[in-house]
C-alpha cells in the first residue's frame, strides 16, 4: 500500500534528505539546550503525606511518600506506602502535604499524569499549590 504524501513518516523522510536535517540535528545536540521542559525540575528528598481522591472528593487511599522532584507545573512522588486503600481503578486526583524540612506546610493538589504501581511512583500535574502560613 503506497504511503500518503501527507503522512508523518514521509514528511520525516523528506526532512532527512534536506539540509534542514543538519541544522535540526545541530540544534538538538546543542549543549545549551539542557532540557526540553518549559520549567526545570528541582530535585528534593522531602517526606509527604498524600491522599488519592475520587472525582467527588471522597478519599480513596492515603499514605506517605517521598517528593523526588518538582517544578511549577507538577511533581513526582516515589516510595509510596499506603496506610489505607490502594491505586484506584478509575479517575482520581492527588493531594499531598510536605511534613518536614524546608518546605513543611506546602500542600499541592493535582491530576495524575502517570503512575507505576510496580515502582510505587506517581507523577502529577498541579491544579493548585498552597502554603500554610
Amino acid at each position: 500500500m503506497p504511503a500518503k504524501s501527507t503522512s508523518h513518516r514521509v514528511t520525516l523522510e523528506r526532512i532527512k534528505q534536506t539540509r534542514v536535517r543538519a541544522s535540526i540535528a545541530a540544534e538538538k545536540n546543542d549543549p545549551r539546550i539542557a532540557c526540553r521542559r518549559e520549567f526545570r525540575r528541582e530535585q528534593t528528598n522531602q517526606r509527604v503525606e498524600f491522599a488519592l481522591l475520587c472525582p467527588e472528593g471522597k478519599r480513596l487511599a492515603a499514605g506517605t511518600a517521598i517528593l523526588v522532584d518538582y517544578s511549577p507545573q507538577g511533581a513526582q512522588l516515589s516510595h509510596i506506602i499506603f496506610d489505607e486503600g490502594f491505586w484506584p481503578d478509575g479517575d482520581f486526583s492527588v493531594s499531598f502535604r510536605v511534613t518536614g524540612g524546608p518546605y513543611e506546610g506546602v500542600a499541592a493538589y493535582g491530576t495524575p499524569l502517570r503512575f507505576a504501581a510496580s515502582r510505587a511512583n506517581l507523577a502529577l500535574q498541579f491544579d493548585g499549590l498552597y502554603v500554610k502560613l
